[in-house]
This record gives structure tokens, sequence and C-alpha cells, in this order.
């Protein structure tokens, strides 16, 4: 039997049978030492048959005082389902006197409180053991049926216009989240002209729950074609409050009604024009209720290119756009205030992405512009590049690139493109080339004469294998 059989079947061991009983030396071993003057190692990686996805990782910390980490990250599929593993053991070595001991503590049944009912300790168990799985996909996005259990990549829902390329980045590059998306068609569940998504960032703990329902309600006028495919759709998105004294504000809810008409659609390619209602209800900074519509274009090609170009128009109250943005959990409230967009004032933007989610290789381009008394003010343009699997000689990458337009400078928009003024870099990365492992992170900030700034933070360790 081949060495990468074993290694699978001893993950299954694991997991069906967690390890029980006092484990020696666990009590020095219950909080991982610093990872200071420590050496880290990485084994060849194993690559699963035919139904392997990627390279599975193999990677280790270990300290000066004898403590050690080893985690595997399979990256393989059965059928439609696709999984990322993230599996870890710990333990402890001395080498006067020889003295080897594990810490399965990770791996052990939780203990059930006395006031803990079978249902509490089942969800209990539940959210201890899918701490090692980074993500469990089926089929892949537009597909009859869609299924993702883990962090958040490249979202949005319907046409755009509560959630637009969405991006978890409430966690770190390399950190999992047991986020959820899901895509159903309506014909699966005998409801046929109908379909529905949901999406949340944290199943246990949410900070982002959204929904999108959708019928095409003149499905029977099969002789108008294409008013027979119009969809019109309910979507919901929204995260709890925080409380007082934080950074941003959220508990705003967000609501919209959609009309999608088809203008092209084709196996490769569907291309819709939409008309939006957008209402924003109060949250903990803001007491009034906001309301905006919404109009544009969005498309497709299955699941790997996404756009939408749209046009938003406030009505009432103090509308933002992008309220959940990527970085709506870590923004501040002056990034919140930002993004208000007044009344009199028409919001314009653009986004592109390409979703290469086998190769966990995520792009996405935006461009954003206000017009206001026959002037286009506050031109944004914004770049990601997104990889969560190892790729080449990257394990993990997040890099962004935003242009601002100070109205101060006069640039116009594509020839603004071409300067370094009033630009922001911003990266994190882990890149192995061996003997070595760097983690980076890279901020750079050019000022209006085009002046950098940067930030560098570096940390190189040595691979043994």
């Amino acid at each position: 039997m081949s060495s990468r059989v074993l290694v699978l079947l001893l993950t299954v061991l694991l997991v069906a049978f967690p390890v029980a009983g006092q484990v020696e030396g666990e009590e020095s071993l219950s909080t991982p030492p610093s990872v200071e003057n420590s050496v880290a190692f990485s084994f060849p990686s194993y690559q699963l048959h035919t139904e392997s996805t990627g390279e599975g990782l193999l990677e280790g910390v270990a300290t000066s005082d004898g403590y050690f980490s080893l985690s595997y990250m399979p990256d393989f599929s059965i059928g439609s389902l696709t999984f990322q593993l993230d599996l870890k053991i710990k333990g402890n070595v001395t080498i006067d006197p020889f003295k080897l001991s594990f810490d399965f503590s990770d791996w052990q049944m939780p203990t059930k409180e006395e006031e803990m009912g079978s249902g509490e300790y089942s969800l209990s168990l539940f959210k201890h053991y899918t701490r090692f799985i980074r993500s469990i996909q089926y089929g892949q996005r537009y597909d009859k049926i869609y299924i993702r259990y883990g962090k958040l990549l490249g979202i949005t829902l319907g046409d755009g216009a509560l959630i637009n390329g969405f991006f978890d980045r409430g966690v770190g590059v390399r950190s999992t989240r047991p986020g959820l998306d899901l895509m159903i068609d309506g014909n699966k569940m005998g409801i046929p002209n109908a379909g529905f998504e949901f999406i949340t960032n944290d199943i246990y703990e949410p900070t982002l729950s959204a929904w999108r329902i959708f019928t095409r309600p003149l499905y029977e006028y099969t002789d108008l074609p294409t008013f027979s495919r119009m969809q019109v759709g309910l979507s919901f998105a929204m995260s709890p409050e925080r409380e007082e004294g934080e950074s941003a504000a959220l508990g705003r809810k967000l609501i919209a009604l959609d009309f999608s008409l088809p203008l092209y659609q084709w196996d490769a390619l569907n291309l819709d024009v939409f008309a939006n209602v957008l209402l924003q209800t109060p949250d903990v900074k803001t007491r009034q209720p906001a309301i905006a519509y919404r109009y544009g274009i969005w498309g497709h090609s299955k699941s790997i290119f996404i756009f939408n170009a749209s046009i938003t128009v406030p009505t009432i109250g103090y509308y933002h756009a992008e309220y959940f943005a990527s970085d709506f959990e870590i923004r501040s409230q002056e990034e919140l205030d930002a993004l208000h967009v007044p009344l009199g004032t028409t919001h314009l933007d653009a986004m592109f992405s390409l979703n290469f989610a086998r190769q966990g290789v995520y792009l996405r381009t935006k461009l954003v512009s206000d017009y206001t008394n026959g002037s286009y003010h506050n031109h944004r343009f914004l770049a990601n590049a997104r990889i969560d699997k190892r790729f080449l000689n990257i394990v993990s990458l997040d890099l962004s690139y935003e242009k601002l337009y100070p109205t101060t400078t006069g640039e116009g928009f594509f020839s603004g493109l071409g300067t370094l003024r009033n630009v922001v870099v911003g990266a994190s990365a882990v890149v192995k080339v061996k003997p070595y492992t760097f983690d980076i992170g890279l901020s750079i900030l050019f000022d209006e004469s085009a002046r950098s700034t940067y930030k560098l933070d570096t940390a190189v360790r040595i691979s043994l294998l």
C-alpha cells in the first residue's frame, strides 16, 4: 500500500476514533510555547491518485525547548466533492534522556458539562471537529446545486446589489472560517422557475448573513422567450450590532428588490440588464433609513468570470455604497463614513472578477466614481489578487492595489492609472523557496507627488526537507 494511502487512512482513523485518556506531558503542552528561535520544516507533498486537485502540504514548527507541531493540509476530490483539510498533531521531545510525547487534546472529545443537553453537546462536538476542515465544496457556483463550507471567497449575491465580489478579510489569509455558501435551483426542490441562495461568513457566530430568492413569474409566456425568463428577486443581508464604543457601526439591514431581464443566454455566458430598489435600515450610528434605486448590466461565464456595472441613485436618507465590502469587520468609522453617497449624487461602479476555485486563485478589479452637478469626482480603482491554495511557490497571498483621485490633483481617470500618485499597495504572503519559507507583510503608500512610504515585515523559516 502506498504511503499516501496510509496517510489518508490514518487521517480517517484519527477523525473517527479520537484518542481518549490522559496523554503524557499534556499539562505542559496545553498552551503552545512561543515560536521564537524556532525552525520550521516541510516534507514532500503527497498527491492522491487521479482525484487530487492540488498538492497536500505537510509543514511543521519546532522550538528550542522541544515543542513541535505538525500540520498536514491535503487537497483532494471525490466525484463532485472537493476537500481541503488542516490536520494538526503536536507534542514535545527531549534528547537527554530521550523522551517523545504527543498531545492529542485537539482530537479528544470535549467534556460534556452537566447542564448541557444532547443537542447542545452534539453541536459542540460538530464545532470541535470541523476545525480540521478548511473547506468542503460540492459543484460550482451557478450549478443546479452548489454547496461550499469554508471561508467566503469571491462571493457576488445576484447582480451584486448587496454583496459584490466579497472576500472574507475578517480573519488572516492562512486562517479558515466556518462560512457557508449555498445555491439551489428550485427544480431540485420541486419548485420550478425559482431559486435560492444563502451565505454566512460563520455558521456559529456570524457577522454577515445574506440570502436571495427569485422566481420567473412570466414563465408561461413561452411565445415571448425574453420576458418569460425575467427574474424577480428579493435579497436580504444583515450583521449584528456591535457594542457601544466599537470602531465601526454595524447592525444595518439591507434589502433589495431586483428585476433582471436576460439579453443573452448561452451555455458559457449569461448577460442580463437589471433594476433594483434598495433599502437600508437604521443602525447604531445612523437613525434614518435610506432608499436608493440602482440599474445596470451584469453577467457571468459559469463560475469563472463574473461582472457587473451599475448606476445607483440615493433618494432618501443616509445611503452607504458597498456597506458589506470585504473589510467591513475591520474598517473604522471614518472609513465607513467615506462610503456615504449624498443625496443629489449618482454613484457609478463596475466590477470584474475571475475565480479559479480549484486552483484557489481569485482576481478582482473594481472601478468607482461619483457624479454631481455635471462633474465626475471621487474616482477609485481597486485590484485584488487572492491565492488560497499553494500555487507554484506561493502558499498564500492577499494582494491589493488602490488608486485614489483627490480633486486637488485634477487627474483624469485613465491618465491617472499611469501614475503612482495617491496609490496604496498592500500585500500579505507566504512564499516557499526551499530551503526557506518567507512570511511577508508589505504596505506602500504613495502621496500626491508619488513619494513612497514603505512598511515591510518579514519572517524567514528554514525548511529541513
